[in-house]
């Protein structure tokens, strides 16, 4: 009788220990899926919605703004000014922010060349983009990495193709391809509100400055705000270029009986006075 007891004794003790271990298995059960549910929800939360592309590697719904380089071709450049242009527009695109484009235009005796050689957006380094993405958590490092390489690649290498090439024009008409350049630029675009917002677009000219047309011409005139002034260069390619950066990579010309520094001085007075813009001048390294 008493081993009877016994033996239910330890029957009910068994039950109660099976019970309470599949409690507690449950409830681990149910704390692993809160984890994860709370994990899925700060990745959802913290992911960085994904842009679609194009080839130009620029959002389908445009650039945030354009970095356009106008490349001078009416005259032979040193090659110690070559190599600072391109060291230049190497440090442009690694400080360019995010979904912005680079294009690289050209002007020769005939004008602007409408079609840029190049025209590529940033998709964005590495280090741009969130901590999740860095860790390989929302993002595929190399993918990004990639990307940004041929931003450069593409950038750099047509800088050398016409580098390349030889030089020579019998005018230079710089005035009218800058207000031709200012005129198709795409406007800036919004891609998201909050982490990229719609900037602005520049041009940096790399030239000697040296305007040469039937129009107007430093040639014929010298440096002379009169002389510019009298001819019909105003009326011809006035326009206000209050709305974008100028930045001006002067080539340094041993001609004409003046030098870079008074043409820059020259250039700066015209464009306050008649274009409604203050730009920014370098005088770049080399001298032909």
């Amino acid at each position: 009788m008493a081993r009877s007891r016994r033996t239910k004794s330890r029957r009910r003790r068994s039950k109660s220990s099976s019970g309470v271990g599949s409690i507690l298995a449950i409830m681990g059960a149910i704390c692993v899926l809160i984890a994860l549910v709370g994990a899925g929800a700060y990745l959802a939360m913290n992911t960085e919605q994904e842009v679609a592309l194009n080839d130009d590697l620029c959002p389908k719904t445009g650039a945030r703004g354009t970095v356009a380089i106008l490349l001078d071709t009416t005259d032979e450049l040193a090659q110690v000014t070559k190599t600072e242009v391109k060291s230049r527009i190497l440090g442009i695109q690694n400080s360019l922010d995010r979904f912005y484009r680079v294009s690289v235009y050209t002007l020769s005796e005939d004008g602007l060349n409408a079609k840029p050689l190049a025209s590529m957006c940033n998709p964005g380094r590495l280090d741009q983009m969130d901590d999740l993405a860095q860790q390989g958590l929302t993002a595929n490092p190399a993918m990004i990495e990639r990307k940004y390489r041929e931003f450069e690649k593409v950038i750099n290498s047509t800088i050398n193709s016409v580098f390349a090439k030889k030089f020579d024009a019998a005018q230079s008409p710089l005035l009218s391809s800058l207000q031709e350049l200012h005129g198709i630029l795409p406007r800036p675009v919004t891609v998201d509100s909050e982490l990229y917002p719609a900037g602005g677009n520049e041009i940096i000219f790399v030239s000697d400055l040296l305007e040469h047309t039937e129009v107007f011409s430093i040639y014929r005139t010298g440096i002379d705000l009169d002389a510019f002034d009298a001819s019909r260069a105003k009326e011809k390619f006035g326009r206000s270029y209050d709305k974008i950066d100028l930045r001006f990579w002067t080539v340094g010309r041993n001609q004409g009986g003046f030098s870079t520094l008074e043409l820059m001085n020259f250039w700066s007075k015209v464009f306050v006075k008649d274009f409604n813009n203050s730009p920014k001048f370098h005088r770049l390294p080399g001298e032909i």
